[in-house]
């Protein structure tokens, strides 16, 4: 039965009925997973299987290097390696993928991700990234080949050769971070070239949570004259959700995972990856569930405004819990600010929080409005500074907004 005619229920009977049947050869042959699990004969059992946890997974490849000890075959059965980018100076997390599994995730990006956004064969899909172990770049452009679009690579270019080839190769759907976006849309814009009037009518982003933060959506359909998607996943899960035409979060895709939410945590189960299967995975993404019927009439559980923040990016103002989420929405209603940070430091045993950002131009009272704007909103005072041009730094892939400076 098609997805899209299943109802809740059937789709969740069927993901336990593919979960018991991948799970019987991971006892068998998958180490890390072996003493961990058992089978179960229904919900309340699959309940009490243990969560997964990326620490784990990083202290299993460490005693086990270099791929670790969660393999259900042989190496040679393995045809791809990706990882993850190690931000926050931790090590990469290496992830293998059978010739099955890769074929899983192009086919959620065919099926799920690039029709929710409107795209078809006809389209023309630029990726605005490096050629490199990133999985969202292969498994983009794996899942554009499989739907028959024309797919464009922009790696081993700069911005201002990608705004060039967006142009000059008619390019229809772009793919990035909504970082780079308007980083992108800051260059064009510095070569005199209006993206607004290229062919672009599709900003698919993902890596970071703007996709789904208000101003930084508005900000990245403004500079294209486009609609801008979201979509989210991870190198170690597979891609987990895609955004619609309501632009106010993103649809978790449960026929190929078994989601749960434990304390405003998303917490995943793969259903197509059993070469190196999650099971009962705490994603560390902070979640909240939609409770009205989306407009764009999937029926896929949605989560309100996609994902809200990351565990161990939570930054704590006067006792206020915030997350660099919150922030941006405000900081990108000002069409002024061009790049933004948010530093915290620890000054005698005390929470200190800065936004530092720069400008087109010099913007007299601008810190001050922001900062207004901040406290009114998130209801505790946030210092804001405006610092030269080009001296905050740029990213190609996630842009890390949370500085966490030295204690004094």
């Amino acid at each position: 039965m098609p997805a899209s005619s299943a109802s809740l229920d059937e789709i969740s009977a069927e993901s336990l009925a593919r979960f018991r049947a991948g799970l019987r050869e991971v006892l068998r042959t998958n180490a890390f997973y072996r003493e961990r699990l058992h089978d179960v004969d229904g919900w309340e059992e699959f309940q009490r299987l243990p969560f997964t946890t990326k620490n784990e997974l990083m202290a299993d490849q460490a005693a086990h290097p270099p791929y670790g000890s969660n393999l259900t075959y042989p190496l040679d059965h393995y045809v791809r390696l990706h990882q993850t980018s190690g931000s926050g100076g931790g090590r990469p997390l290496r992830w293998l993928d059978t010739a099955e599994s890769w074929e899983w995730w192009e086919k959620l990006w065919a099926e799920h991700v690039y029709p929710a956004a409107g795209v078809t064969r006809r389209d023309r899909v630029l990726f605005a990234f490096s050629f490199g172990p990133f999985i969202g770049f292969w498994s983009a452009f794996g899942g554009a080949e499989r739907l028959g679009a024309l797919a464009m690579p922009g790696g081993a270019m700069n911005s201002e050769q990608r705004v060039r080839a967006i142009v000059e190769l008619g390019a229809t759907v772009l793919c990035c971070t909504p970082t780079y976006a308007l980083r992108l849309a800051e260059t064009a814009l510095g070569l005199g070239i209006d993206l607004a009037s290229s062919a672009v009518r599709a900003v698919i982003c993902a890596g970071e949570p703007g996709g789904s933060i208000p101003a930084t959506r508005e900000r990245i359909e403004e500079a294209f004259g486009a609609h801008c998607y979201d979509h989210t996943g991870m190198t170690e899960l597979g891609p987990t959700a895609f955004g619609c035409s309501a632009g106010d979060g993103v649809h978790l895709i449960q026929t190929e995972f078994i989601f749960e939410i434990h304390e405003g945590e998303l917490v995943a189960t793969n259903l197509g990856r059993w070469g190196s299967p999650l099971v009962r995975y705490r994603t560390g993404d902070r979640v909240r569930l939609a409770t009205d019927p989306c407009p764009c009439g999937s029926r896929f559980l949605k989560l309100a405004g996609g994902i809200l923040g990351r565990v161990d990016d939570m930054f704590t103002v006067r006792g206020v819990n915030l997350y660099p989420s919150q922030v941006e929405d405000i900081v990108r209603r000002y069409p002024q600010v061009v790049e933004f940070l948010i530093e915290h430091r620890v000054v005698r045993e005390m929470d200190e929080v800065a936004v530092l950002f720069e400008s087109e131009l010099p913007a007299p009272g601008l810190a001050e409005l922001i900062q207004a704007d901040l406290r009114e909103a998130l209801g505790v005072r946030i210092e804001c500074r405006e610092v030269s041009a080009g001296s905050l730094p740029r990213a190609e892939l996630k842009s890390k907004r949370l500085h966490r400076a030295g204690s004094h």
